[in-house]
């Protein structure tokens, strides 16, 4: 007598797919957390080994993990760092483990992350998105994925948004810097592929127009240290008196050219930086700089993200959170 052949299990499946025991459940389940074309494949196998669903797989296919992914562009700046450790702290408060992914500014490393993360079962995303992958996190959307987008936003999504409102601060930074005659100065901007980086710069325009300014220089510059001294440089040789940084590591890079050319901050130049972390207050002249206020923002994103974990629809699915100015000692005073 033949002996009856073992029926195939999840592991077995899982071992010739090349994948975790969690997402061939999750792919039989038909579960949107497992990219299309890996539950097909997984599908397939299962039909041609003759796999049969029992009791314990159904479970496993409808339990959660307790755990979301969060994809920032960098770990160095201080900005991303603060707002990773923000959510950990929220995820932390109600049980939820957190997998953190940096994509160095990279669609192609951030699309390589949404997809581990998504084929990992985690409950749910949020992202600070790339628009080059503007197509695959609106895929993980309509395929009801709980995904929020944090710090920067997408055009015409509808994806839960949470980000920072530039125009308070910036408006009444280029106001005291017109009151105190620090003119002209110069603009560091961020990349205008992102949207901090266009609204930021439009704002700093409209900004200057209100407060009856001319046109005032503008480095077209990006989120990287060396392009804030590159940035500065060219405008100290353009002889503006204010160095105005769009970001927190071009602000870094602004207090490097300063100190390297023998600049005093907050006497032979003023300065005005994005983002609040110790470095800026260190300096002999501490910073006034832009609050983006970005724990409340990691806290509002995570709260919209549990929300729809829970199945429940946040009342708020695009949020901003006002930046305010704090004013310090680095900026002079000319006649």
């Amino acid at each position: 007598m033949v002996p009856e052949k073992p029926r195939p299990t999840l592991k077995d499946i899982a071992l010739q797919a090349g994948v975790s025991i969690a997402t061939v459940s999750r792919a039989l389940a038909d579960n949107p957390a497992v990219m299309q074309q890996t539950r097909e494949r997984i599908q397939a196998l299962a039909a041609e080994l003759g796999y049969l669903p029992n009791a314990q797989a159904r479970a496993l296919q409808s339990s959660r993990t307790n755990t979301i992914g969060v994809v920032v562009p960098s770990l160095i700046n201080h900005y991303f760092a603060a707002m990773v450790t923000a959510l950990q702290d929220a995820a932390e408060a109600v049980d939820m483990a957190v997998i953190i992914t940096n994509s160095n500014e990279n669609p192609t490393v951030l699309a390589s992350s949404l997809d581990f993360l998504a084929s990992h079962g985690v409950d749910g995303i949020i992202c600070v998105p790339d628009e080059g992958c503007a197509d695959q996190l609106e895929e993980l959307h309509r395929r009801s994925l709980p995904l929020v987008l944090v710090d920067r936003e997408l055009p015409a999504s509808t994806i839960p948004t949470v980000v920072s409102d530039p125009e308070p601060g910036i408006r009444e930074a280029v106001a005291l810097l017109a009151r105190h005659n620090a003119l002209p100065l110069g603009y560091l901007s961020g990349p205008t592929g992102t949207s901090t980086g266009r609204h930021r710069l439009d704002t700093f325009r409209q900004a200057c127009a209100e407060a009856g300014l001319p046109e005032q220089p503008v480095f077209l510059g990006g989120y990287e240290q060396h392009q804030g001294f590159e940035g500065a440089n060219h405008l100290i040789g353009q002889g503006v008196k204010t160095l105005f940084a769009g970001d927190s590591m071009m602000t870094i890079g602004v207090l490097e050219a300063c100190h390297r050319a023998g600049l005093r901050i907050g006497e032979d130049i003023s300065v005005i930086g994005f983002d609040s972390q110790p470095l800026f207050d260190l300096q002999p002249r501490p910073l006034t700089l832009i609050d983006q206020q970005v724990e409340i923002m990691a806290h509002r994103a995570f709260d919209v993200l549990h929300e729809l974990i829970e199945g429940k629809q946040p009342q708020d699915r695009y949020l901003r959170i006002p930046t305010t100015l704090i004013e310090r000692e680095s900026i002079r005073t000319t006649s």
